[in-house]
This record gives C-alpha cells, structure tokens and sequence, in this order.
C-alpha cells in the first residue's frame, strides 16, 4: 500500500513522516501499481494520482506512548507484537 501526495504534510516536496497515518484515517491508500514508488516526488503532482482507487483506509491512529517523543524502544516493539507495523522516522 501506499500514500502518495499526502496533503496533511506537504507529501510531495518531502513530506513528515509521522503524519502519513493522519491521511490514511482522513483519506485513503492507493495501491503500488496505481502509483509506483519513484524515490523521488520533485516535478510530481499530486493530480497523477486523482483516478487511484482507494484500497485501505486506517480505522484509528494514536502516538505509541500516548504523544509525541513519549515512547521507547521497548513500547515500539511491544506496538509491533501486539498491533503489527509502525510508522517512524529518525
């Protein structure tokens, strides 16, 4: 899955990534084959992607530790054990 053009987070010019699971609760995912992963956004519109289906959409979302730079090491891991993938950046 994946989330192009996220305009929660200026996603085309480089984007944060902690906001990515914002878009997919208040939007939607579209598929790779839809949008393939370029490893770059720079000349890329958000308009390429208008006529992406919709895939996946995120039911909840919350901060692993409950806010921002309140988790661990040890809390990510038991989010991954117990909830499956987090989204992160460093």
């Amino acid at each position: 899955m994946l989330m192009t053009c996220n305009y929660m987070n200026e996603g085309c010019d480089g984007g944060w990534p902690h906001f990515n699971v914002f878009l997919g609760q208040s939007g939607h995912m579209i598929s790779e084959e839809c949008a393939p992963y370029m490893g770059k956004t720079r000349g890329d519109s958000c308009k390429n992607y208008e006529s992406c289906p919709p895939i996946a959409k995120i039911k909840q979302s919350y901060l692993v530790g409950g806010g921002w730079g309140a988790t661990s090491e040890k809390k990510m891991m038991k989010e991954i054990l117990r909830n499956g993938p987090i989204n992160g950046d460093f």
